[in-house]
């Protein structure tokens, strides 16, 4: 597992924007090289407790942003994504993104 580790060494992505919409917010991130998807993950903590927490998957390299939607309005939202590529047998992920907050309309 720790050779199939190396060779889908990926960069941790970095979010360029965060924009607040009404009862929502939009993301947009830079992209991974060799990526195969992202994980969004959103918490109203800052310390993503799985109660407070929800994931989003975004299949294939070619989008890099993501609205959410459905979510409460002037509440605080804590965000962060990370890339992932799927082996055949391994799904190798990379460390979560710096955490950026949005408050929403």
């Amino acid at each position: 597992i720790t050779k199939l580790k190396k060779s889908f060494k990926l960069k941790k992505p970095v979010i360029t924007k965060l924009t607040k919409r009404k009862k929502s917010f939009k993301i947009r991130w830079a992209k991974v090289k060799n990526a195969s998807g992202y994980k969004l993950q959103y918490s109203t903590s800052s310390k993503f407790t799985k109660k407070t927490t929800k994931t989003v998957k975004v299949k294939g390299n070619t989008k890099f942003a993501k609205t959410v939607k459905k979510l409460k309005a002037k509440k605080k939202y804590y965000v962060r994504v990370r890339a992932y590529k799927d082996g055949k047998a391994v799904t190798v992920y990379t460390k979560w993104s710096k955490v950026k907050a949005v408050k929403t309309k």
